[in-house]
């Protein structure tokens, strides 16, 4: 074991006046046997050399290997390849096919109780049959959603349509304003959502057809991609209409087609043919409502029944609800669970694991709307989860389009020991699976990768991956939610150009990469799923460390707001919440601890030992402070302080009641840290508490991240919620 850190440094003994007086005084053997652990951790953290490179702390090497071996990026790649032929979006018989097939395969792969839990949705919709062709100058079809649903915008109506094509910008009022487009379908070069208000609902169009790239990208550099779009209903005593999407190079060739005189063959026909007017044909078959078959929406569960703990669910989730295709989002997270359910129960089965003491459930969400009305329809069941363990796009060939694995943190609101768990299981990722000169070359180890964690067909490609702060506009954001409470950590990859669109299909996945991913998830499961007193000396000195690499972080941006001028209070704040973080976070192992008398010594042995922490920053902070400005800091309320001291917030009592009347306020603040003001909401922090809270976050990871966070626009995210009964002052 050779190290390139450690872990446990930064625990002084002469800080612990509390802890030491208790360790020398155990009450049981199992407390001595705890305390001793305790200490051999300190001394083997302290001493040793390759503890990061080789191996984590919370697996065995033989753990290891065990799931190196078994998990198999190649088969999460086969359920891939079925979920990819089918248009998922919510509510759409393409998702109920889904969900047909991820039941079949959960029960193969051994889960228990697999079933559908179905949950209500407004307007069901399919599209059936839709086709786009120019009539004239020359006879060609444009889009078939048999070639791909995408042509289509979700929510098209039924037509069935000649008529002429005119271009007109971008659809807005402006583009509009001198253009004749009654009775006539409008070409644009951007989504069809404006022209088809602007076009159609006020000046008489019979459809649109649209072209752009999928995430507002370059149309330059993906110019034969198909974006997934959608239209909105129509308004009160109108028809609905239809919208066809076209690819960048296709949609503006019909633009050039449109402001050609002369004769041309832009579309390569063989047939030249005069420019300057385009006449459409389109025919769409839709069905919505009560012409669908299946109605609402929902979610697919799988179990695997823990022994012991009935109260402590793992929930491992994934989302199947996306466009065809979609093998990355998310077709790579559900095939990627799917495996994990196989993998565990093979491993029980064969005798080379015991049944876990916790229950692990697996979902199959329609993405974030599924475990919100889950919630919402089971109030109380929040309380029965430990954590959520997310994968949304695990999957990518990361060397098309440079991709980087993001591994997200959860928020502030949420710290726990939950990311001590992921960081060292990620990094332990991150480490055996790139190239390194020290290890490769002076080490000794194999090369490229320490320990290669390869698939099948996959590359052979490094792992480039980062952890990154919270990020939420995936399934994880609920369980966080301040309502539901629940740790939650996600591994979602980024920047993707192929998300929402034609090209996120099979060509663009990597075997490998989905191995790794599963291998990170699969590991926290692991341990999760037996951890139990005994376990507190490992889990409490990786989390008493993590949080002293925050705490640094902190007190660097502390500096920084000094630098940049005499602001004592924000400086000060970003240690004092940084603490309370940390304290949350050693808290949070009491779940585990359990009753256990020296499981939770030890926890107060670290809260001592953080507390200490807190007071020699500050203190260096303000001998900082003292420095540059030659006097010594000082801080005054003022009077919008005080009065946000006063107002106590607490969340509406029912969950159902919390999610109908939450409301988003306009204001200046990123959706990040809006969310999160509402996340810090407990019944104990005033609003004053909550800002502080939030500032300190945005701070810590920077404006580029979380922008800026006022007192101000808290307040007014605070009391509009309090106006709509989402929350009740005490």
């Amino acid at each position: 074991m050779a190290s390139t850190g450690c872990p446990c440094q930064g625990i002084i003994f002469d800080q612990l006046p509390e802890s030491a007086s208790t360790i020398k005084k155990p009450s049981s053997k199992n407390n001595m046997h705890l305390i001793k652990k305790f200490f051999v951790l300190i001394v083997v953290f302290s001493i040793s050399g390759q503890t990061f490179a080789q191996s984590t702390p919370f697996l065995t090497d033989d753990q290891i290997r065990l799931l190196r071996s078994e998990i198999s990026g190649d088969r999460a790649f086969e359920h891939i390849r079925v979920l990819t032929q089918w248009h998922r979006d919510s509510g759409m018989e393409g998702y109920f096919k889904a969900m047909d097939y991820v039941v079949g395969a959960a029960k193969q792969n051994g889960l228990q109780d697999v079933s559908i839990i179905k949950q209500p949705l407004d307007g069901n919709y399919t599209a059936k049959s839709a086709e786009l062709w120019m009539v004239e100058p020359v006879e060609i079809k444009l889009a078939d959603i048999g070639d791909h649903a995408l042509y289509l915008a979700d929510n098209s109506r039924d037509a069935d349509v000649t008529a002429e094509l005119v271009y007109a910008g971008n659809g807005s009022e402006a583009a509009l304003a001198n253009i004749d487009v009654r009775g006539k379908i409008v070409l644009v070069n951007g989504g069809p959502g404006p022209a088809m208000t602007n076009a159609v609902f006020r000046k008489g169009a019979v459809g649109v057809v649209s072209y752009s790239s999928s995430e507002s990208k370059s149309a330059m550099d993906f110019p034969d991609q198909l974006p997934w779009t959608r239209i909105g209903d129509p308004p009160q005593g109108q028809k609905g209409s239809f919208a066809f999407s076209l690819s960048p190079r296709k949609g503006d060739t019909l633009r050039r087609i449109l402001e050609t005189s002369g004769e041309q063959d832009l579309l390569a026909t063989g047939k030249r043919a005069p420019g300057g007017r385009i006449v459409l044909k389109a025919k769409v078959d839709t069905d919505f409502g009560s012409e669908n078959k299946n109605t609402g929406t929902g979610m697919v569960e799988g179990w695997i029944r823990g022994s012991k703990y009935k109260d402590q669910q793992i929930v491992i989730t994934a989302h199947l609800q996306e466009e065809q295709g979609s093998a990355n989002d998310d077709g790579s997270g559900v095939g990627n669970i799917l495996e994990l359910g196989r993998v565990f129960n093979k491993l029980i089965k064969e005798g080379k694991i015991p049944p876990p003491l916790r229950d692990i459930r697996f979902w199959w969400s329609d993405e974030i709307y599924s475990e919100y009305r889950y919630f919402r329809d089971n109030p109380g069941s929040e309380k029965q989860i430990l954590v959520n363990l997310h994968q949304d796009m695990t999957g990518a060939k990361q060397s098309l389009g440079s991709r980087v694995q993001h591994l997200i943190y959860a928020p502030h609101s949420r710290t726990s020991y939950l990311d001590a768990l992921f960081e060292s299981v990620g990094n332990f990722v991150i480490l055996s699976n790139n190239a390194y000169i020290q290890a490769g070359r002076g080490g000794g180890y194999p090369r490229p990768f320490s320990q290669p964690i390869l698939s099948t067909r996959g590359t052979r490609e490094g792992f480039n991956a980062r952890f990154v702060p919270y990020f939420g506009s995936s399934d994880n954001l609920v369980f966080v939610e301040g309502k539901i409470g629940i740790p939650s950590v996600a591994l979602i990859n980024w920047d993707d150009q192929y998300i929402h669109s034609s090209d996120d299909d099979l060509f663009q996945i990597d075997q490998t990469q989905l191995q790794r991913n599963n291998f990170i998830v699969a590991a926290m499961a692991f341990y999760l799923a037996y951890a139990e007193a005994k376990d507190i000396p490992v889990l409490a000195a990786e989390t008493y460390a993590q949080g002293g690499r925050r705490l640094a972080n902190d007190m660097h941006a502390a500096m920084l707001v000094l630098n940049e001028g005499d602001n004592w209070k924000d400086a000060r704040l970003l240690i004092e919440q940084g603490a309370q973080r940390e304290l949350r976070a050693l808290n949070s192992m009491r779940v585990i601890a359990g009753t256990d008398a020296g499981a939770n010594r030890l926890i107060d042995s670290f809260i001592s030992s953080s507390e200490g922490r807190e007071r020699q920053l500050t203190a260096e902070l303000s001998r900082f402070y003292e420095i540059k400005f030659g006097k010594a800091p000082a801080m005054t309320m003022t009077e919008a302080e005080t009065a946000a001291s006063r107002k106590v917030p607490s969340n509406a009592a029912s969950t159902e009641e919390y999610f109908a009347k939450r409301r988003n306020v306009p204001t200046s603040l990123h959706s990040l840290m809006r969310s999160e003001t509402m996340n810090f909401v407990d019944g104990k922090r005033s609003y004053l508490d909550i800002y502080k809270a939030v500032k300190a976050e945005s701070l810590a990871a920077g404006k580029f991240f979380y922008g800026t966070v006022t007192l101000d626009d808290v307040v007014r995210v605070l009391d509009a919620n309090v106006a709509s009964g989402a929350l009740v002052l005490k």
